[in-house]
């Protein structure tokens, strides 16, 4: 079972959350440790200066009870303390006069050995009120309380900020995007879940742009593909309709011609409707094949014919190697391919005398078919792009590079289809070969 993503190597944001609670905890902890502190009476030394200094006072005149009476008052009266004196086998020798101990004080007790002046030992035991206020028992849940639910709102607020403020950024970007605002980006450069999100919803929006595009493009082409034959037709029927017979005989063949280009312009214009329907799983395998053992020579003798009868002015090299392997596929489909690929040679060499080559060679699993021109090249940022339905390389609606970009696409999807492959190498300026990669009948 998958793991959520929480839980995933690498999360950022969970790993942001974790530390922000582990501060958390840090800061409650130590508030807690500073209120128990605060809470704990503070008692200083009980032995000091003046205690040894009352005791060995005491000693000395412990065997002359009227004196040590007399400086246990004077203890009394100056210090405060209660001290009574005994001798080693615990016998009062003297004692303060009893009183009650000052409230609000800490009471240290305490007792001290001392030597008396003959030799005896004996103890001082006393009690002294320290000065100042007993301290006050510490805060309880209070503070502890109060600590939490501060230290709980700040993380809260930090962790809000954290959250709400790139994902309000995205809700923006979503609603100008929806708006029509086609440009609308949120650009976060974040590497947490956030960031991988707002970089998803960039490159849709890419996508969805040049789809939008791509349409406006079409509907552009299609317009002005289809006025210009039309036009040429109407003008064709209003002399036909004013000139002598055998001039309206002439002009049925130029309407034929125009008539043609608008047959391919509708296939082609159904074949991007089938392409946009198909585009799926199994779009791979949904273009319908008649597959029949093809000798492909032949294929391209026909291709070859129609091409120099469309294109008489155009000088076309052929070299066909003997004994090629048969293919099976679609004749038609195959030969539209063909098609395609030397139409598109003709129309980017500008140049009439420049030679157009087709090379047809037998290859160990297939057969390779190459077409290569010295026309005007494509550039390289546009090589990638040239496959994608609607894309021209040459972006002008002139006539003689018309047309609505989708043969290349058409001819990866057939090519495909029969298993094989098409690339496209071009140069700016130095030429184009495209070339076809089809396996035989055997493998």
């Amino acid at each position: 079972m998958r793991r959520p993503k929480l839980f995933e190597r690498g999360s950022r944001l969970a790993l942001r959350i974790y530390l922000i609670g582990l501060v958390q905890f840090l800061v409650v902890a130590i508030g807690l440790e500073m209120n128990r502190r605060a809470g704990a009476p503070r008692i200083p030394p009980p032995i000091g200066p003046d205690v040894h200094y009352v005791a060995d006072t005491l000693a000395r005149v412990a065997e002359d009870p009227p004196l040590l009476a007399q400086e246990l008052d004077r203890v009394r009266s100056i210090f405060h303390w209660a001290v009574t004196v005994r001798d080693d086998t615990g016998e009062v020798l003297g004692q303060t006069r009893p009183e009650e101990l000052p409230s609000g004080k800490v009471i240290v007790r305490g007792s001290l050995p001392v030597t008396f002046a003959d030799g005896r030992g004996g103890t001082v035991d006393y009690v002294v009120p320290l000065r100042g206020p007993r301290p006050r028992a510490g805060p309880g849940f209070v503070v502890p309380i109060a600590l939490i639910l501060l230290v709980v709102g700040v993380a809260s607020i930090l962790t809000s900020r954290a959250l709400t403020k790139p994902l309000a950024r995205l809700t923006q970007v979503a609603r100008d995007f929806g708006a029509g605002k086609l440009d609308a980006r949120a650009h976060m450069k974040r590497s947490d879940e956030l960031g991988e999100m707002a970089r998803t919803f960039d490159d849709m929006a890419d996508r969805i742009a040049a789809l939008l595009l791509a349409e406006k493009e079409l509907l552009a082409n299609v317009s002005h593909e289809l006025r210009t034959p039309l036009a040429r037709i109407r003008v064709a029927l209003d002399l036909a309709n004013e000139a002598d017979p055998r001039d309206a005989v002439e002009s049925l063949g130029d309407i034929a011609e125009d008539l043609g280009e608008l047959e391919r312009l509708v296939d082609d214009v159904l074949a991007a409707a089938r392409l946009a329907l198909d585009d799926g799983p199994s779009s791979r395998t949904s273009l319908p094949i008649r597959r029949e053992h093809l000798e492909l020579g032949e294929l391209i003798e026909k291709a070859m014919t129609k091409f120099r009868g469309a294109h008489p002015n155009r000088t076309l090299r052929v070299q066909i190697e003997a004994d090629l392997p048969p293919v099976l596929g679609d004749a038609i489909l195959l030969r539209r391919v063909v098609d395609n690929l030397l139409d598109n040679a003709h129309k980017y060499t500008e140049d009439a005398s420049q030679p157009i080559a087709i090379v047809v060679r037998r290859e160990s699993d297939g057969v390779t078919i190459e077409v290569q021109d010295r026309g005007v090249g494509v550039a390289e940022e546009d090589v990638k792009r040239v496959f994608e339905p609607f894309f021209r390389a040459d972006r002008s609606r002139t006539r003689s590079t018309g047309g609505l970009g989708l043969g290349l696409a058409l001819s990866r999807r057939v090519v495909e289809a029969h298993g094989g492959t098409i690339a496209f190498e071009s140069k700016l300026g130095a030429g184009t070969i495209a070339r076809v990669h089809l396996p035989s009948a055997a493998t």
